[in-house]
């Protein structure tokens, strides 16, 4: 499942020593919470209010031992990157004095690999998903403009692949009439809406294509991806934790943050985000997984590009970007957008590497509302608003609660936004 395996990998880098501290305490506490519950019995709720205490604290000091490996998985990884450009840089130099050519520019279309569209905007041609940009190759106001155009729209610019037309999974690719007519008649009378998706680590283009389309189909609005490309989950997760080091570096103030070889998605994202809002235009944004680090980061950026080329007092980003994000990996967000965070409390990517459940958290760095949620895949979800206990299990899970699909984070979204009758309230496509 694209975004999984984090709490996995980051479990395999930290030392032995923490490992066998946090298993001997989950194991110790679990053991503990349940005898006190089952020998207490005539205690009732003061029994089970123990239990829970004890169990966040379990969850607690996983969050900090996880975070630790996990962060050790990109230590290295600019001393790497730095010594792979000098030596790329010299087999280049050598190639030129002895053949007079100078080396090889990437062919864009040619190998056809994830990363060669890393950072590259994404929408429908001719009822196919592709890349509409290069990679790294600034996005301009043309480009912006042209993408809204070919951003699939389940009613102006449907799904169409001949070779899926009767398949099993007919409906990732091809829009039904269904779909269609019900956004047709949701979007009478209303402005045309358009959001920007930034997808989560280890998301092939196919995957990443697909969620295009749930979204549209749900919020009947156009949708345009900002591709978040996979090199397969370590350097997945090298660049993510690239990624939240540099969210920190900015929060604390940093200001230049373009040479520290941050994500080709990052400045996609950035320069549409300067673009749209220089023109006067609002941005929105749903982001899942690392696309929500790689989402922060880029607001800091366009934030202190706002800044910087403006004299006023409130000059920067304000209420007209708003940003929906899913089980993100951002540890904190730039204030000024509108911001809902989505987080399942057995998900480990949020719980562990983004904002977690503790109000104290959020309110020092959400900048926005988090919405706290349990329940299982295809099943109805507690909101923790509803001022029900959310389920949560002993330690969060790695992959099972992590899904941004129909059954679960935008399950959660469409079931949230129809009980509020204020935000998306078409609800076509899957969630009906």
């Amino acid at each position: 499942m694209p975004g999984g395996n984090l709490l996995q990998r980051a479990w395999s880098t930290a030392s032995n020593a923490a490992k066998k501290t946090a298993g001997a305490i989950t194991g110790g506490a679990k053991a503990i919470g349940d005898g006190i519950v089952s020998g207490a019995k005539a205690v009732g709720n003061a029994a089970v209010a123990i239990k829970d205490g004890i169990k966040e604290g379990v969850r607690s000091g996983t969050r900090a031992v996880a975070d630790a490996g996990y962060n050790a998985l990109g230590a290295g990884k600019d001393a790497l990157d730095s010594g792979a450009k000098k030596v790329s840089d010299a087999y280049g130099k050598a190639k030129e004095f002895f053949t007079g050519q100078p080396p090889a520019q990437p062919c864009i279309a040619c190998t056809g690999k994830d990363v060669d569209h890393d950072g590259s905007l994404f929408g429908y041609v001719n009822g196919q998903c592709k890349p509409l940009t290069d990679k790294g190759q600034p996005v301009t106001p043309d480009d912006v403009a042209k993408a809204k155009q070919a951003g699939y729209n389940p009613v102006t610019n449907k799904g169409d692949r001949a070779d899926k037309k009767g398949a099993a999974d007919e409906g990732d690719y091809n829009t039904s009439a269904e779909t269609s007519e019900c956004c047709k008649k949701c979007n009478a009378g209303k402005p045309p809406r358009t959001i920007f998706y930034v997808n989560g680590i280890n998301t092939d283009r196919d995957a990443h294509c697909k969620t295009l389309k749930q979204i549209g189909d749900m919020t009947c609005a156009t949708v345009i991806g900002v591709y978040n490309a996979t090199e397969g989950f370590a350097r997945d997760a090298q660049q993510t934790s690239k990624d939240r080091r540099l969210i920190r570096e900015a929060a604390a103030g940093k200001k230049d943050l373009t040479t520290d070889g941050r994500n080709p998605a990052v400045n996609t994202l950035s320069d549409l985000v300067v673009q749209e809002r220089e023109a006067g235009r609002p941005v929105e944004i749903f982001a899942h997984s690392q696309g929500g680090a790689v989402t922060s980061l880029a607001l800091f950026d366009a934030n202190n590009e706002l800044k910087a080329g403006s004299s006023a007092p409130n000059a920067g980003l304000d209420g007209n970007v708003k940003v929906t994000s899913f089980g993100s990996a951002a540890p904190q967000w730039v204030q000024g957008p509108d911001y809902e965070h989505y987080v399942h409390v057995n998900d480990a990517t949020p719980m562990v590497f983004g904002l977690g459940d503790k109000k104290s958290d959020h309110d020092k760095y959400a900048n926005g509302d988090v919405v706290l949620f349990s329940g299982e895949r295809g099943q109805k979800a507690d909101f923790a608003m509803d001022g029900q206990k959310l389920d949560k299990n002993w330690l969060p899970g790695m992959t099972e609660y992590h899904g941004i699909d129909d059954d679960l984070y935008f399950k959660a979204y469409n079931q949230k936004q129809k009980a509020d009758k204020t935000g998306d309230t078409c609800g076509c496509g899957k969630n009906k």
